[in-house]
């Protein structure tokens, strides 16, 4: 049983709040009117929580800490460190982890700016990354800012809110045979780069297969459910590769980088500019066939409607003359023929079947009657 269902509650609540808050920023800059390198924070943004990893071939440390002075103590002697700012809600705290790491004052006004796309500046204490990285919640896809601070020991990462993709990062970070141990913060940086990018294909996955079943049952059944579905997958579809182009070109300049990576790691980045093309050959993919099932729903229910309209001119114009004859032998008038013979009753119903008889026989052979939706 939990023991504390009101931290539990308060974590979720944090959770989806400011997953919406982080999709609500994303196009509206925050550092617009003030000088440049001016820490900006969000009156929304969340009080950081910093967390650094410590390790080396032999040992790792991880811990929560609430200042520099903690963060000294722990990657005083290690080899790699970690410190993952989570939370962009103190300006103070922000701005003294800048000062400690030699962040310089653009990179850190980039950090705090939400609206930032992926790029890489370099600088000559170190290097600035941004990347986008990928949600799922709920179903729907949007990205949040990570911006990475590179050095020859240190990578520094600023996120908005709680929860990532780098769980299995952390988890090989923990192995002691793991490559991560015995590699330098350049390639911590990769290693980090190509969680995010991995964590995008799970999300194309999901839509491509979205899509791939809504072209079934749009040309079996179209319905009004189907036209939102479609019109979701291309929302997702546009937005995934409105994330990734950026990345493609950051790849390449991560690539370029010779005084950044070591040599050892610059084949790993040419893989992961690789899993990027990837990623972006599958949404364009997905997103043609997109396109081109919205032209099928609205095809199939243009062919819906035909036979329904094809069906009810049928039934009207076998009607026709049925109506006709009702009409003919219900006038008033002194003589009609057979009025007045006891068997007229039954010719007259005689001729009307011999009509409807007739009338269908020739929609038949004319291919009338068949549905074109399913030819």
């Amino acid at each position: 049983m939990n023991m504390f269902p009101g931290v539990v509650h308060e974590a979720l609540r944090r959770t989806t709040v400011n997953a919406k808050l982080a999709r609500r920023r994303l196009r509206r800059p925050t550092n617009l009117h003030v000088a440049p390198g001016t820490i900006v924070v969000a009156p929304d943004a969340l009080p950081p929580e910093v967390t650094v990893v410590a390790f080396g071939p032999d040992r790792i440390t991880e811990s929560d800490v609430k200042s520099v002075t903690e963060i000294d103590a722990l990657i005083a002697d290690a080899p790699v460190a970690w410190v993952n700012v989570d939370g962009l809600g103190d300006a103070a705290l922000l701005k003294a982890i800048g000062d400690r790491f030699g962040i310089h004052p653009l990179a850190m006004e980039d950090a705090t700016d939400l609206s930032q796309r992926a790029k890489v500046d370099t600088y000559p204490s170190g290097t600035f990354v941004v990347l986008p990285m990928p949600h799922g919640d709920k179903g729907q896809f949007w990205t949040e800012q990570l911006a990475l601070w590179i050095t020859d020991r240190f990578v520094v990462t600023f996120q908005s809110v709680p929860g990532d993709c780098l769980g299995q990062l952390r988890s090989r970070m923990r192995n002691p045979a793991s490559r991560l141990r015995t590699r330098g913060a350049d390639y911590l940086a990769y290693a980090i780069a190509d969680a995010v990018i991995d964590a995008y294909f799970p999300i194309v996955d999901a839509v491509g297969g979205l899509v791939e079943d809504l072209e079934e049952e749009v040309f079996r059944r179209p319905t009004g459910r189907q036209l939102s579905q479609i019109r979701r997958a291309r929302a997702e579809l546009i937005r995934m590769r409105r994330a990734l182009l950026p990345i493609r070109d950051t790849a390449s300049n991560l690539i370029a980088l010779d005084t950044v990576f070591h040599p050892e790691t610059r084949p790993y980045l040419r893989d992961l500019a690789d899993h990027v093309a990837r990623a972006l050959d599958q949404i364009e993919t997905d997103r043609y066939m997109a396109n081109d099932l919205l032209e099928i729903y609205m095809t199939s229910v243009n062919l819906k409607l035909g036979e329904t309209s094809k069906v009810l001119t049928i039934i009207a114009t076998i009607f026709l003359p049925l109506s006709f004859l009702t009409g003919l032998w219900g006038m008033n008038f002194e003589w009609l023929p057979l009025k007045d013979q006891e068997r007229g009753f039954w010719f007259s119903i005689a001729l009307m079947v011999a009509t409807v008889a007739g009338m269908m026989t020739y929609f038949w052979r004319k291919g009338w009657l068949r549905d074109s939706t399913k030819q």
